[in-house]
């Protein structure tokens, strides 16, 4: 009976024990997490998004507002692929986004990858190049940069990773939560996020993720809730059935926004940069029906000058006759091609009203004008007989008979 009663205090020792030990881990747990939150789950889902490969998505975006009867809904496609050494952004993304309004449909896009970036709305092209100005890729400690703070880039997974990571320690969040959740027929995990300042709740924010992929299917964020300025927004996620990884670059963009980029460019950060590389691909109209045809990589028969020009800007004439005698004087063949912009045949013949040996006269350029980067006209592009750029020069100086002279003396 003794040894009965024995075992019985034994068991009762170790199971104080393990109670104690538990407790202490649970307030270990307690002091790391805020209340309700499961800390392996949020990291389970913190890594899979931080993790995402090739990602794309069609996602409705949707804001109401309490003093509007009517959403105003945005439909957006989301691609990124993963950018693990790049220490600006968790990815290389574009955004391409759609609104309806009263008066038409309105677009834009915004896109981001090795330290460029591109936003375009409102018929204005904004793009920001780190080699040539770091500033705003860094403002915030690069938490709020033009690369992160564009519009919809908190959509895609990488960019929620960051800011769920920023929630778990930030004082003014609690998060909580639930793996037993279901969404549109699926099984799924729900994050409920609330954002409290000064015993007033701010913020809540609900994310849910498909419970396989861990990818995000839903966000609702509820604003100042109960308060005149209350917001609420909705996204929801369609993915296709199977995910390609893009490749992100300005030709591709401009090739998918012409227009953007033909019209809306408001720097010439490409055109000024453009030395030392190939000239692009090009095949253009001649002004008597025929067709001039170059391809990147191609020889030229001699050191070339492509003059780009607008008809409608002002100084064409002088910049042709500065051109023209400067190659004159030139102790070497130099040929030259005028590429103008338009398809007004009277306009450009106004301004170079015949050609003279060596020379080639193009219109419908703006395909050209638009691959070279050049935002505004005139743009004068020196290149040797193997197409690669030695030299840009922009607008008219009064030295650029001297520049042409200088350059051009050099090459073979």
């Amino acid at each position: 009976m003794n040894r009965f009663i024995r075992r019985d205090v034994l068991n009762n020792k170790r199971q104080l024990l393990f109670m104690k030990r538990s407790t202490r881990l649970l307030m270990v747990l307690a002091a790391l997490y805020p209340l309700g939150m499961s800390a392996r789950g949020i990291a389970d889902i913190i890594a899979s998004l931080e993790n995402t490969g090739c990602y794309e998505a069609k996602a409705n975006f949707s804001v109401t507002l309490p003093q509007s009867d009517k959403d105003v809904i945005y439909n957006i496609h989301l691609t990124s692929s993963p950018a693990p050494d790049d220490t600006l952004a968790p990815c290389s993304y574009r955004t391409d986004w759609q609104l309806e309004t009263p008066s038409g449909k309105v677009e834009g896009f915004s896109a981001y990858f090795n330290g460029h970036h591109y936003r375009y709305r409102n018929e204005r092209l904004q793009e920001y190049h780190f080699e040539w100005d770091s500033i705003p890729f860094l403002l915030g400690g690069k938490k709020d940069g033009v690369q992160t703070n564009a519009q919809f880039s908190d959509l895609y997974p990488g960019f929620i990773a960051r800011e769920l990571r920023s929630m778990t320690t930030d004082p003014h969040y609690s998060l909580k939560i639930e793996d037993s959740k279901i969404f549109d027929g699926k099984k799924a995990v729900e994050i409920t996020a609330l954002m409290t300042i000064n015993d007033i709740t701010a913020a809540e924010k609900k994310f849910i993720f498909d419970a396989t992929s861990l990818l995000p299917l839903k966000i609702d964020t509820e604003s100042n809730p109960g308060q005149i300025t209350e917001q609420s927004v909705v996204v929801t996620y369609i993915y296709p059935q199977r995910m390609h990884c893009p490749d992100f670059n300005e030709k591709e963009l401009a090739e998918s926004y012409p227009d953007a980029f033909d019209k809306y460019r408001e720097n010439n950060f490409k055109i000024e940069n453009l030395a030392g590389t190939q000239l692009p691909t090009f095949s253009l109209p001649t002004t008597t029906g025929e067709r001039y045809t170059y391809h990147r990589g191609n020889n030229f028969r001699a050191p070339t000058i492509i003059v780009l020009l607008d008809p409608t800007a002002g100084f064409n004439s002088e910049i042709v006759n500065e051109v023209r005698s400067a190659v004159d004087n030139l102790p070497v063949q130099t040929d030259v091609i005028w590429v103008f912009n338009s398809t007004n045949l009277e306009s450009i013949e106004t301004i170079v009203p015949s050609i003279k040996e060596g020379e080639h006269l193009l219109m419908n350029g703006r395909s050209l004008v638009r691959d070279c980067g050049a935002a505004s006209l005139p743009v004068l592009i020196m290149a040797d007989s193997k197409g690669k750029v030695r030299n840009v020069t922009l607008g008219l100086n009064k030295d650029l008979g001297n520049i042409v002279l200088q350059t051009m003396a050099l090459l073979d």
